[in-house]
C-alpha cells in the first residue's frame, strides 16, 4: 500500500474524538509480541513503548493521522517483526506532544537509517554527549545550542550510513 494507508491496518476500530488519556505502556517489546520478535536489547535500551491505540488516544488524533505521522517521520516509532508499530515513551512531553527537538534529530537520522537503528542511536550513551543519550541530553536541556549539536552529530552519522 502506498503512503500512510500501509500503516492503517493496525488501527481498527479507532474513532476520532475519543477521550484523551495516558496510553497504556507496553513495558517491553516482548509484551506486544512473542519473544522471537525482538531482542531484549531493544527493550532494555529503547523502551518502554506505547502501542498505536494508546498514542492515537493520548495525542487525540483522528484515524489515519498516526499513519500519516509515521509515513512522514512525524512521530518516533519502530515496527515489530510482525509489522506492528511501537512508540518509545520518552518522546512524549507532559503537554501531550512529541518533543520537537527529538523529532528533528529523528528525522535527521531517518535519512540514513531504519527506525530501530535511529531509535537505538538516540538511546545509547554517547561520549560526545558526556556519556548521556541523545534523548537524555536534550531532556536535561533542550536549548537551541544543544539541539544544534545533537542534530549535527546525527547528520554526520546519517551521512556516513548513506555512503
Amino acid at each position: 500500500l502506498p503512503g500512510p494507508a500501509r500503516f492503517r491496518w493496525w488501527l481498527p476500530g479507532l474513532v476520532s474524538g475519543q477521550a484523551r488519556r495516558r496510553p497504556r505502556i507496553i513495558s517491553t517489546v516482548n509484551d506486544a509480541a512473542d519473544a522471537e520478535d525482538a531482542e531484549s536489547v531493544l527493550d532494555d535500551v529503547v523502551g518502554p513503548f506505547y502501542d498505536a491505540e494508546g498514542v492515537v488516544r493520548y495525542l487525540a488524533l483522528c484515524e489515519g493521522e498516526l499513519a500519516e505521522r509515521i509515513a512522514t517521520n512525524g512521530v518516533i516509532w519502530a515496527a515489530l517483526a510482525n509489522g506492528t508499530p511501537v512508540f518509545p515513551a520518552w518522546q512524549f512531553d507532559d503537554d501531550e506532544r512529541v518533543r520537537s527537538g527529538l523529532l528533528r534529530v529523528w528525522q535527521t537520522l531517518r535519512r540514513g537509517a531504519d527506525p530501530w537503528t535511529a531509535a537505538l542511536w538516540m538511546c545509547v550513551p554517547a561520549p560526545d554527549l558526556g556519556g548521556l543519550t541523545a534523548a537524555g541530553y536534550l531532556a536535561e536541556d533542550a536549548s537551541d545550542v544543544r539541539l544544534e549539536y545533537v542534530t549535527m552529530l546525527a547528520d554526520l552519522d546519517s551521512e556516513r550510513w548513506l555512503q
